[in-house]
């Protein structure tokens, strides 16, 4: 698994890249969602609510809440592989740090030299907190795209003709409840997804710190010997 995790964290210029591009794509997608919108409010409001199933309008209204259910996720989604990408590159930057260390201790004399230092357990937890975020974030994208065909079934109808007179226990109001109800949960999804990636950077800031801190201790320590 430590092996794996390692070979990963020097491809964080391929996973930078491939955020980048998702939240490019999300960009493009959300300009059609613009259009979309301006179609839909070019005309009345009488005029847009009657319109019937299969006319632009309706087809623009369809476009305009199938985008921002997904889209959203999907970039959150960009953005988080870009931050486990900033996450991979301070792994690597700690590995090096360690490398470095023990080689140079190496050439110590052995009676001077402190041995390699234990892996500390942060050094272990931030890339697990990077990948649960980025589970997070996918659950999240999965649910949303689940759940697009809900959305585009309810506003693909007449909204004065259909969705506003429908009645309790109709399938145009189990529609509407599910994708109100699936809203709040993927906005915690991405938070919390977000949130876990933040963490990941902020405990491999402090492993970085850390072994800095140690290394000078222990060449602070070399030095007394030698001179003492």
């Amino acid at each position: 698994m430590e092996k794996m995790q390692n070979s990963m964290m020097k491809r964080y210029k391929m996973f930078a890249g491939l955020g980048l591009i998702i939240v490019i794509i999300a960009f493009i997608l959300s300009l059609s969602s613009a259009d979309a919108t301006s179609t839909f409010f070019s005309v009345d409001k009488v005029t847009r609510e009657a319109a019937a199933a299969g006319t632009q309008i309706v087809a623009a209204n369809v476009t305009r809440h199938v985008l921002p259910h997904w889209i959203p996720s999907f970039k959150f989604l960009g953005l988080g592989i870009m931050l486990g990408a900033i996450t991979m590159s301070l792994g690597v930057i700690i590995q090096t740090l360690r490398s470095l260390g023990i080689d140079v201790m190496s050439l110590w004399p052995k009676e001077l030299s402190p041995g390699a230092p234990e892996k500390p357990r942060s050094a272990k937890l931030f890339p697990m907190l990077m990948l649960m975020g980025w589970m997070l974030l996918i659950i999240g994208l999965i649910a949303a795209i689940a759940t697009n065909g809900t959305v585009s079934a309810y506003w693909a109808n007449s909204i004065s003709g259909v969705l506003n007179p429908a009645e309790a226990g109709s399938i145009y109001l189990d529609r509407l409840a599910i994708i109100k109800g699936v809203k709040p949960w993927l906005g915690a999804l991405r938070f919390a997804g977000m949130s876990l990636l933040f963490t990941a950077i902020t405990v491999s800031l402090t492993v970085i710190i850390r072994t800095l801190q140690g290394q000078e201790k222990t060449l602070r320590n070399f030095i007394q010997a030698r001179t003492s």
